[in-house]
């Protein structure tokens, strides 16, 4: 049937008058049963015609009703309306569409609030913000079903259309965040070693820090977190401790040789979201956090490192907007001094000894903050390797258990040792004997 129309066939919108006025007289001359078989259109559509319900014509239906009336051309011309192809007509539709789509979801992005109107107090009011922030997510294949409050639980039912088949969830977002302690450590955490893709969490291989991440999100933002393990692709060369959880997946992936890494995390692609939205207004949401020294605590149990040789701590950062950011609120601690091109750096032991070391929870890293700040803790195998070498070797002098060792900075380490009195130095050039700090610890080594 010709009134199937083709995407690349030409169409005309006649006026309503004119095109009644044409298929009556039609229909009076020839018959239905004749234009039927000489337009080669259905009774539906040549009666759709007639009585104006089908404005647009296939041009050569029109073409050969012309010939059967003999219209003149000129009386044509003068009631079109439009003449277009379907193809060329979806797409400048399409191009209008999303057009106005774009002018939509920016008005909708316009009314999401400030940083400044969603922290209220000790609390940040992220039901404020979903009211807002909703209008950008269920439009399309996704859909609003009910919003449940229960206390300052958030429970949302959505429909979301995928491959033709409908598909319900039902997720929790907390309606106010606490702005306790254990907000600005995990999110210091999170900036430091979030997941990807829709999902709220950490990826670490510190079981205190997975432990601790996953009652945060359970008790503070009542999510139902799950580990997932990723492993080096070659299972015979891996060496992973026992864990006393089970993983919802395991996934073997490109990882440096033997390494692996866990997950933990919950699925809440509007929670992400949130915490995207505080990470995009980082600057704003430091202002006025009233404990960022817990902040960059979390950070550093993320991606905070202690160098005893140079006897300083350095947060890694490479992202140069991040760094600016990070500097900014590190030098009103005065726990700042330089940038090495990869890390923030500084040496004010004393600050970090009473702002970040308390709010560590990283054992291994936590145990070199008190070794670098306060000579208390325990020592890194290449140090007590260093003790067993000076205890064997006593009264040499340190260029002569460089040769021994054959290591680089020995003469900064041996600074250390001394420092925290692991070691005793006398004479010049320095000769080194233990003492009883560090024989204490070789015995506690064993």
């Amino acid at each position: 049937m010709i009134n199937k129309y083709h995407e690349n066939d030409e169409m005309i919108v006649l006026k309503n008058d004119f095109r009644a006025t044409l298929f009556s007289k039609l229909i009076n001359l020839y018959g239905r049963k004749f234009l039927l078989r000489k337009l080669k259109i259905s009774s539906p559509s040549l009666y759709s015609y007639k009585n104006k319900q089908n404005v647009a014509i296939s041009l050569q239906v029109l073409k050969l009703c012309i010939r059967l009336l003999k219209i003149n051309e000129d009386a044509l011309q003068n009631n079109i309306v439009i003449y277009y192809k379907p193809k060329e007509l979806r797409h400048k539709g399409l191009i209008i569409g999303r057009a106005c789509r774009r002018e939509q979801l920016k008005k909708w992005r316009s009314e999401i609030p400030h940083i400044e109107d969603v922290i209220d107090g000790d609390f940040i009011d992220l039901e404020k913000w979903f009211n807002s922030y909703k209008k950008l997510v269920y439009f399309g294949t996704k859909t609003l079903e009910n919003i449940k409050k229960d206390g300052n639980k958030l429970t949302i039912k959505h429909t979301i259309y995928t491959k033709g088949k409908k598909h319900h969830f039902t997720i929790t977002l907390p309606r106010k965040v606490s702005l306790d302690s254990n907000f600005h450590y995990f999110f210091g955490l999170w900036c430091g070693d979030r997941v990807g893709g829709g999902r709220v969490g950490i990826i670490n291989k510190s079981m205190s820090l997975l432990n601790w991440s996953h009652k945060y999100l359970e008790h503070n933002i009542y999510q139902k977190p799950k580990y997932e393990l990723y492993l080096y692709k070659n299972p015979k060369k891996l060496k992973i401790p026992n864990f006393h959880f089970k993983f919802c997946k395991v996934s073997r992936v490109n990882l440096p040789k033997g390494d692996w890494v866990v997950c933990v995390y919950s699925v809440n692609g509007i929670l992400k979201k949130f915490f995207d939205y505080l990470n995009k207004n980082l600057d704003t949401v430091l202002r006025l956090l009233p404990y960022r020294n817990i902040f960059f605590a979390g950070l550093f149990d993320a991606e905070g490192n202690v160098s005893f040789e140079d006897n300083y701590f350095r947060w890694a950062c490479q992202n140069m907007e991040k760094v600016k950011i990070y500097e900014k609120y590190l030098k009103k601690y005065n726990m700042f001094n330089r940038y090495d091109g990869g890390s923030l750096i500084t040496n004010n032991t004393l600050a970090v000894s009473t702002l970040i070391l308390p709010f560590l929870k990283q054992e291994d890293k936590k145990n070199k903050a008190r070794l670098l700040c306060l000579g208390d803790g325990h020592l890194d195998k290449k140090f007590t390797n260093i003790l067993y070498i000076v205890k064997n070797n006593e009264g040499k002098r340190i260029t002569e258990l460089a040769k021994i060792i054959n290591r680089r900075k020995l003469y900064a380490q041996i600074k250390f040792l001394e420092r925290f009195k692991y070691v005793e130095c006398t004479d010049y050039p320095k000769r080194v004997y233990m003492t009883p700090k560090g024989i204490t610890e070789l015995r506690r080594e064993g």
